[in-house]
């Protein structure tokens, strides 16, 4: 059963204000701390998959590349993560580790994440905001994921490793209908996280979530366990399907990793319920329910598959007249219309402004890539724009 009342709320966010919740309304927290002039945090999420037992005995694995280059002709499939389901050839060395061991193997894996970002449009003032969330390391080149909302309209990207270097870090690509983003940073032998197998998890399961809440606490280990696996959310109207966790999460913990006992990443953190009647209500993104979409992003920088409108627009101010009364209002104006893209074939101009698509009102770039995301490659929607003042219906078929 679905709830309606998740959500991701960021505070302060201009963008985004929530208001009149109700003390029962469930809050569902991005795990990103965003600060203006004071550091405001948020609450957060985490996923929780493993099974830690305290074995002494055990010992640590040797470190190993969890991105394989592929062995053959295709030069443009250069990255293939695999989950522990399809890596069989690993399982004889896996755990179960003592916890203290799981954060050994796992925290070199877990970055910092510090962003700032530019609010205002038109003939509004801009104001620069900062916020921090949390990272995995995928590959040993410098390939990191996080989540999409962590490094949303992000000006500049800062990661801080583990041992306190710090990169200025590129956005490859995000895909916000699965919350995940892939950063890169100009680094060579980082220690990779090993991915597990998210679909075989138990509820009652021990986990690790590491992360950096607060912004300031990097490389913060916290204990649980899976309280529930396949539990479906809806999350600002997007329906995801998440794993549970009891594991503690403050701000700033989102894109960090969730761990099992065999010190392997089972989750990405992404969201937590605060309502006051709630505690220990997280939830992480079980990995095996991205690994391809990460591998597009690393291999192509999008994921395949999803809808593409061909354009590149700019944040705009409309001045508008109403009898005696005028009044400002924000969209997009297309300033490029790829060739043979879904926008020329339906007819989309170079200073066409995107008022709407289908029942989505469009009043920014941010809004605009959002509302793409929803479709996939054949989808149809339909996009109101004005051009030379005169409103129209133009339907796009991706």
């Amino acid at each position: 059963m679905e709830n309606d009342n998740y959500y991701y709320y960021q505070e302060p966010s201009p963008r985004k204000k929530k208001k009149g919740l109700s003390a029962s309304a469930i809050t569902v927290i991005v795990c990103c701390s965003l600060i203006a002039v004071l550091l405001v945090t948020t609450m957060v999420v985490v996923g929780s998959r493993s099974k830690l037992e305290e074995s002494a005995g055990a010992s640590l694995p040797e470190a190993t590349q969890t991105a394989q280059t592929a062995d053959s002709a295709s030069s443009d499939n250069a990255y293939q993560l695999e989950t522990s389901a399809s890596n069989t050839t690993s399982m004889a060395s896996d755990g179960p580790y003592t916890k203290a061991q799981v954060v050994e193997m796992a925290a070199p894996s877990v970055v910092g994440i510090d962003i700032t970002t530019e609010s205002g449009y038109g003939w509004y003032t801009s104001e620069t905001t900062s916020g921090s969330g949390s990272g995995i390391i995928i590959t040993e080149d410098g390939y990191i994921v996080t989540c999409a909302h962590v490094v949303d309209n992000a000006k500049s990207i800062t990661v801080t490793l583990n041992d306190d270097a710090s990169y200025e870090a590129a956005l490859v690509g995000t895909d916000n209908r699965l919350d995940i983003a892939l950063l890169k940073i100009d680094a060579d032998g980082l220690t990779a996280a090993t991915f597990g197998d998210s679909d075989m998890l138990t509820v009652g399961e021990d986990v690790i979530a590491i992360g950096n809440p607060l912004g300031e606490l990097r490389g913060t280990a916290t204990y649980g366990i899976i309280s529930a696996v396949s539990r479906t959310v809806k999350v600002e109207g997007t329906s995801m399907t998440l794993v549970q966790t009891d594991a503690a999460i403050s701000p700033g913990n989102s894109g960090g990793g969730l761990f099992n006992s065999s010190g392997k990443l089972i989750g990405i953190v992404n969201a937590k319920v605060t309502d006051s009647d709630a505690e220990g209500l997280g939830f992480a993104i079980p990995v095996n329910s991205v690994v391809n979409e990460i591998n597009d992003l690393l291999n192509y920088g999008y994921v395949t598959g999803r809808a593409t409108l061909g354009v590149t627009t700019q944040n705009v101010t409309l001045r508008q007249s109403m009898g005696a009364w005028s009044y400002r209002s924000s969209c997009v104006q297309i300033a490029s219309v790829s060739e043979g893209s879904a926008a020329e074939t339906a007819g989309l101009e170079v200073g066409d402004c995107i008022l709407a698509v289908d029942n989505a009102t469009i009043s920014s770039n941010d809004d605009l890539q959002d509302a793409i995301a929803a479709y996939d490659v054949g989808d149809t929607a339909i996009l109101i724009i004005q051009r030379d003042g005169q409103q129209y219906e133009v339907t796009v078929t991706f």
